[in-house]
């Protein structure tokens, strides 16, 4: 199940993060520093499914993301996430 924290999005599975992804919230962006899946939970698409999350908030919120996490750079490289970039 999806969760939310401050500066923290996370699944959980019987009490156990599972994956998550660290932001720090500034007033016009997020800047996701950081994702982590546990090693039996990879190639899942559940870090995929946090970036997708952190996009929906940053539209949502009218934000952008700065991706300093290599792995969020790489899943919104493609155009269709042009509005939420920090160019």
């Amino acid at each position: 199940m999806l969760k939310k924290e401050d500066g923290k999005l996370f699944l959980e599975e019987e009490h156990n993060i599972i994956a998550e992804l660290i932001y720090e919230e500034h007033d016009d962006y997020y800047d996701v520093t950081s994702t982590f899946t546990d090693p039996e939970y990879r190639n899942r698409g559940l870090a995929k499914d946090l970036v997708d999350e952190i996009v929906e908030m940053a539209r949502d919120n009218d934000k952008k993301i700065q991706p300093t996490c290599p792995y969020v750079a790489a899943a919104i490289k493609d155009d269709s996430y042009d509005d939420v970039k920090i160019k």
